[in-house]
């Protein structure tokens, strides 16, 4: 008798209840023959199972709590209208589709899926290709995206979009995407509390992930690899960056990230390889770089002058042409226990720490961050002429740039 009374409460006045839900199939030789026609028909809580196809759907608006799930083959085609689905319910689930095709403009930010202020949206498995946004998520909250590819068609900085585009969201998560060939992999913009793992962002136009006035996040285990710069961190505060590749971002000013005006963050256990410049630091306070390997970059760390009160600490700093490198004489940042494949120490007492510092930057390094184009001048006779001078006399370097226990063993 019990569920008999509760089965009536949950109809009539719960009427979008769940368990009254219903899945509504679409395919050529279905009743139901559009995707359209499913979300008209589709009540919160509904399920619309898509078949195998190609659906030339134009502009898709979803304004109630449903999941849209498609078997294996699905395309989606926006037919370049506006965005291909467009979401403004809260709870909406989209899997396993292919979404291509939307609009494209100089005035409007078209997306292959466009979230607006709605909250538990939920995007897995999709695969978006010529899109001029991947997805753009503007005032989401609790939303995930996850094990998704996006392709973009950019062609440059000014009609590119971005691969996954968040603006003033919070608590959302990024897990497991593909961003390629779009202005930027991932885009955020006054969008806090988000966890960022395991996505791979590269081939972009600009920047592999750019974080714009977006404070307490953090992004691990993601690789950044050949774009024209990896990561852009500006400011900002409270950022973690944990077991992140840094991988061949290389270019006339490439970066593998740069740390522009940020504070209270860390960079650690990350793996910098291949790039001009692994980390620019311009106005950082307070970051502690700690046990990252720095390997076969143009330059390590280049820090400007006005960065403060920085750790570098258990760092390996291998096969890098210039190490570190800074445009002034003097810093307040600290340099311990890194690895330094140019150290030319000695351990008397045996305990794996060098006994005499480490000066972290070279005569010419110096001088090139201070002038860039003596670069033509690199391994000339002169330039190797002088670098035997600095050797006697080591007051022509910033003195203040060493590492007094540096490791004699690379931390491993």
């Amino acid at each position: 008798m019990f569920v008999f009374i509760l089965i009536f409460i949950l109809f009539f006045i719960f009427p979008d209840y769940p368990l009254l839900a219903k899945t509504i199939s679409v395919c050529t030789n279905c009743t139901v023959k559009s995707v359209k026609s499913a979300v008209s028909l589709a009540q919160n809580g509904d399920k619309i199972q898509i078949q195998s196809g190609i659906y030339k759907e134009g502009f898709l608006p979803i304004t109630k709590s449903i999941t849209i799930v498609g078997e294996a083959g699905v395309v989606i085609d926006g037919l370049k209208e506006k965005h291909v689905f467009g979401i403004y319910s809260d709870g909406v689930r989209l899997e396993n589709l292919k979404i291509i095709g939307s609009g494209i403009s100089d005035l409007t930010e078209f997306a292959g899926v466009y979230a607006d202020k709605v909250k538990n949206c939920h995007f897995e498995n999709l695969n978006l290709e010529d899109n001029v946004y991947g997805f753009y998520l503007a005032e989401t909250t609790n939303c995930t995206l996850k094990n998704n590819v996006s392709i973009g068609n950019a062609e440059n900085e000014v009609l590119g979009g971005n691969g996954i585009h968040l603006w003033s969201a919070s608590h959302n998560k990024i897990i497991g995407n593909k961003l390629k060939k779009h202005r930027d992999g991932i885009y955020l913009e006054f969008s806090e509390n988000l966890d960022i793992q395991s996505n791979e962002a590269k081939e972009n136009i600009r920047y592999g992930m750019h974080f714009m006035f977006s404070s307490h996040n953090q992004f691990n285990r993601n690789v950044f690899k050949n774009n024209s710069a990896g990561v852009a961190v500006m400011y900002s505060k409270d950022i973690i960056m944990e077991e992140n590749e840094f991988l061949d971002n290389w270019g006339e000013s490439s970066n593998g990230i740069l740390l522009k005006d940020i504070a209270d963050s860390t960079l650690s256990k990350n793996r910098f390889e291949g790039n001009t410049i692994a980390v620019f630091a311009d106005g950082i306070t307070n970051i502690k770089f700690q046990s990252n390997d720095f390997i076969n970059n143009g330059w390590g760390i280049k820090i400007l002058g006005n960065t403060d009160y920085n750790k570098i600490i258990n760092n390996n700093f291998i096969k890098n042409v210039f190490d570190i490198s800074t445009n002034t004489k003097s810093t307040t940042n600290e340099f311990l226990n890194n690895y330094w494949d140019h150290y030319e120490g000695y351990d008397l007492n045996k305990d794996h720490i060098g006994d005499v510092p480490h000066k972290t930057i070279h005569f010419f390094g110096y001088w090139i961050a201070v002038y860039p184009f003596l670069m033509v001048l690199y391994e000339s006779p002169v330039v190797l002429f002088l670098q035997g001078i600095e050797k006697a006399f080591p007051i022509v370097t910033p003195i203040e740039f060493e590492d007094q226990h540096p490791r004699m063993k690379e931390r491993i």
